[in-house]
């Protein structure tokens, strides 16, 4: 991916301070509900770049530990579909709601990372999409006692899509809705036609 000149300038100095951002797309009921965690300590305002469409949307993210564990994100070319796993935290309000208050089901996921400048404490440029893709399951990890769960969000790339197959059936019927193309006409009774391989029929030998 290419990135803006801020960016690149900060990459080449080597101070680094990174932060994630994390976008799920549920519903409560019918009613389309935007889940916002990030890694930073307290809750903010911020404008990332969509991983949809690359527009700039400004998005209200929840910190304080809600985000805890995000894995590498790998830039590959090709078109596997990747899974990632997000861990988030088990005792926070607003995660609890997220996997039982909402229906998070192959709902949209984005993920963005931010630099920030160490002499600020202010983002470099807007933060830019790492990841892309769906929920394809949720986890809760209840403790033992003395012990530390977690909420873990598992999410698809985009390119699961291309997984699909078609539900259409592959009869002379649905062949025709294109052109008129009739090159599945003997489908229906292909299979009760004897085919002799190699051998004449009625052949002894």
């Amino acid at each position: 991916m290419s990135y803006d000149a801020e960016t690149i300038a900060q990459l080449e100095t080597g101070q680094l301070v990174l932060r994630d951002f994390l976008t799920v797309f549920g519903k409560n009921g019918g009613t389309p509900v935007e889940i916002n965690f990030w890694t930073g300590e307290d809750n903010v305002a911020a404008n990332v770049v969509s991983a949809q469409d690359g527009s700039t949307d400004a998005r209200n993210y929840i910190g304080g530990g809600t985000l805890r564990d995000v894995p590498p994100i790998v830039d590959a070319i090709g078109l596997e579909a990747r899974s990632i796993e997000f861990g988030l935290s088990q005792i926070q309000s607003d995660v609890q709601d997220m996997v039982r208050a909402y229906n998070v089901r192959v709902a949209k996921v984005e993920f963005q990372r931010g630099l920030y400048d160490p002499a600020t404490w202010s983002l470099v440029s807007t933060p830019f999409p790492r990841f892309l893709g769906r929920v394809d399951g949720a986890s809760v990890e209840t403790p033992e006692v003395g012990g530390e769960g977690a909420i873990r969000l598992t999410a698809a790339s985009s390119n699961i899509d291309l997984t699909k197959t078609s539900p259409a059936l592959k009869s002379d019927e649905t062949q025709r809705l294109r052109s008129d193309d009739r090159v599945r006409r003997y489908s229906d009774t292909a299979a009760q036609i004897e085919v002799f391989w190699g051998l004449a029929k009625g052949s002894a030998d």
